[in-house]
């Protein structure tokens, strides 16, 4: 008898782990490329001075993903989320300040149900992810990347963003309409600011077509935008609008987007002068992807127009503060799992781009391998 309640309990030891790692599920994203190029920057006065690029770099591609869901008895469905992201694995690239370093890049808990879906916790949210249209997913430097098209070089504010204590909000669909909200915490404690992140998006799609607005808006983050690291300040606003249309004509499949930004209520020295109290800058970017047998052929064209300044409550435009950029590629399809690609692009940053002057001209060439596992 004791023998049967022993074999039983060993049994039902091993029966439980099993039945709950069905749901629980482990990727692995792996993402690197031979980089090859040259980086010529312009001195005001004329001065120049070139590097050539040779590395191997990850470009942030490189990430765990752990997805655990259930369903409650009630219905309401449960999703975990935890992704290590930023596995730098080498010295070069968008991975050389990280270099065998791990971040956490999302982490939250959703709540689903009839009412949509609710995250909870550290969230990309949905104005980046809208801008994700890559087809290597990389940050890779040179190229037209649209997420590396909504900053401001002057005061260095980003709207690529993975927002910490934030709640993020999705509607089900609901005549092809869906709305998406997200509401941001800040975290620097400071007795006469009160940081604060929100965004708002409505998304039609109908078919082949996809249509959606954003807005985000952040208030009383310092210039530079960071959540953790600096002093909130206080009358700051950072705000960004944004319009994306996508559509697939089968042979074809095009992605364009406009976007606006805007920061006030800082005061920081710029190419302008001291004393700026507010920046506003543009942004446009095209994709076109043809797909083949066996892979994908992409274009693409993105651009900041020159940035205008606000000093002593005049605002001009900073001459040649523009950013435009180009790349071309080839994804290839090795299996289900495991991709290469080539991909050159062109990168170019006027003379007052950053606030500190300087043009910067950039080419590079990618030969790349994608492993989703």
């Amino acid at each position: 008898m004791k023998k049967a309640i022993i074999a039983a309990a060993v049994a039902g030891a091993f029966a439980v782990p099993s039945a709950m790692a069905a749901d629980l599920s482990v990727n692995l994203e792996w993402g690197q490329a031979l980089q090859f190029g040259e980086t010529t920057t312009t001195a005001a006065d004329g001065t120049t001075t070139s590097t050539d690029i040779q590395s191997i770099a990850d470009a942030g591609r490189n990430r765990i993903k752990w997805n655990w869901t259930e369903t409650l008895d009630n219905g309401i469905g449960v999703h975990a989320y935890l992704v290590f992201g930023n596995l730098a694995t080498s010295n070069g690239g968008s991975g050389a300040s990280n270099a065998g370093g791990v971040d956490i890049r999302n982490a939250f808990i959703a709540f689903s149900g009839d009412f949509g879906t609710i995250h909870l916790g550290t969230n990309e949210n949905f104005f980046e992810l809208d801008m994700l249209t890559d087809v290597t997913y990389g940050d890779y430097g040179a190229t037209a990347d649209k997420i590396q098209h909504i900053n401001l070089g002057q005061t260095g504010f980003n709207f690529t963003r993975r927002d910490q204590e934030s709640i993020w909000f999705h509607s089900k669909s609901m005549n092809g309409f869906d709305v998406r909200a997200a509401y941001i915490m800040g975290v620097n404690a400071d007795a006469n600011a009160d940081e604060v992140g929100m965004q708002i998006g409505l998304r039609y799609n109908a078919g082949p077509l996809t249509i959606s607005v954003n807005q985000a808006t952040y208030e009383d983050f310092n210039a530079a935008g960071a959540q953790t690291g600096g002093a909130a300040t206080a009358g700051t606003e950072a705000k960004a609008n944004s319009l994306h249309v996508t559509y697939d004509m089968g042979v074809i499949h095009v992605q364009a987007a406009i976007w606006n930004m805007e920061q006030s209520g800082i005061n920081v020295t710029s190419t302008s002068g001291a004393g700026t109290t507010a920046v506003e800058a543009s942004g446009n970017g095209i994709q076109v992807e043809m797909p083949t047998a066996n892979g994908v052929i992409s274009a693409a064209v993105s651009s900041i127009g020159d940035q205008d300044a606000t000093v002593a409550g005049v605002s001009s435009a900073i001459i040649d503060s523009g950013r435009d950029s180009w790349d071309v590629g080839y994804l290839h399809n090795m299996s289900s799992e495991t991709y290469m690609f080539v991909r050159y692009g062109q990168r170019e940053d006027g003379l007052n781009f950053t606030s500190t002057a300087g043009s910067v001209e950039s080419d590079e060439l990618l030969f790349g391998w994608l492993l989703n596992y």
